[in-house]
């Protein structure tokens, strides 16, 4: 594997098994993935991650190429997740009054619907000469999740 290949494979692998942790967790404890993602609605952090992710991007993309995006995406969640760990939890009636509350079942469809795509752009350009690799690992991690999610959904 080329050195543009092996940078870009470490980012992934992180980002796999955060979201396969995330999927894992869910299962013993329904309802933690919330409480864990909850970053992702607070726009302080979100910004936070995303000026990080830009800032990488700028300095590292030209050079890099995707593993400079990976890189940034991996930079920018764990940054939005260390900025966002003070939101209130997503699970407490306060925030369910303020906020209209997204089930379980529908974080999984869009977490399938990303997945998927991805999971089969990765097989047909690991057939096909090009890096699917890692666009196979989120797409199965992806995928994990969602089925996860949608089988402790089920278990309610």
């Amino acid at each position: 594997m080329a050195d543009g290949g092996t940078s870009l494979l470490a980012p992934v692998i992180v980002i796999a098994a955060l979201v396969i942790r995330t999927a894992l967790t869910e299962l013993r404890d329904p309802g933690s993935a919330r409480r864990q993602w909850a970053f992702a609605v607070n726009a302080r952090a979100m910004a936070a991650g995303a000026t990080v992710a830009s800032a990488i991007i700028l300095i590292g993309g030209q050079r890099f190429g995707s593993a400079a995006a990976a890189w940034a995406l991996l930079a920018g969640a764990l940054t939005a997740f260390l900025t966002g760990r003070d939101a209130p939890d997503p699970t407490s009636a306060a925030a369910r009054s303020k906020e209209q509350a997204v089930s379980d079942r529908q974080i999984a469809k869009v977490l399938a619907a990303v997945g998927v795509p991805l999971t089969l752009a990765g097989v047909a350009m690991h057939i096909l000469p090009g890096p699917g690799f890692p666009s196979l690992i989120i797409g199965l991690a992806l995928l994990t999740a969602s089925l996860s999610m949608a089988a402790s959904a089920l278990r309610r």
